[in-house]
């Protein structure tokens, strides 16, 4: 069911962010075809496994400094998007957990970064960029890593619904 016929800014970037990504699972782009990619729901409508990908959002914040005047004004947001890998390779797998997290988040960087304009995410944003990637636990043991993307956008006051350059 659509929530609404327009999207926010930030739910388009989402969007491109996941259609990215959803060219690792048919071996179309990197060096490595991964499980799915996924956006949870209210009720958790997948199953961890080895090599899916969950995208979700972070924090978000403002960034003042770079507000436009105008009227209306521009506010900017700074949108932090976690990248989470699940890895689970086969109990007879003896290759190293950290070789997994390399070859997987290399290819995750090359399907983000599609072009020399990809930190736009067609002209939705200003500018993006990777944090370092963490690790993740679950139920206390070893679940695999999350990738930050951090995308700076700007909309106009009180308008989630335009973007403002």
């Amino acid at each position: 069911m659509s929530v609404t016929v327009n999207t926010p800014v930030v739910t388009r970037i989402s969007d491109e962010i996941v259609n990215r990504l959803q060219a690792l699972v048919g071996g179309d782009a990197g060096t490595y075809t991964f499980a799915g990619v996924v956006r949870p729901t209210k009720i958790m409508s997948y199953t961890p496994q080895h090599g899916l990908i969950v995208v979700t959002r972070g924090e978000v914040s403002r960034v003042p400094e770079l507000d436009c005047p105008g009227n209306p004004p521009a506010n900017t947001y700074r949108q932090t998007f976690l990248i989470r890998v699940h890895v689970a390779p086969s109990e007879n797998d003896e290759t190293p957990v950290e070789v997994f997290e390399d070859v997987m988040e290399a290819a995750i960087l090359q399907a983000i970064r599609v072009d020399e304009t990809w930190y736009t995410f067609n002209d939705h944003a200003l500018i993006a960029d990777f944090g370092a990637q963490v690790t993740t636990t679950s139920d206390g043991g070893y679940d695999g890593f999350a990738v930050p993307l951090n995308v700076t956008y700007r909309i106009s006051e009180g308008d989630p619904y335009t973007v403002r350059g």
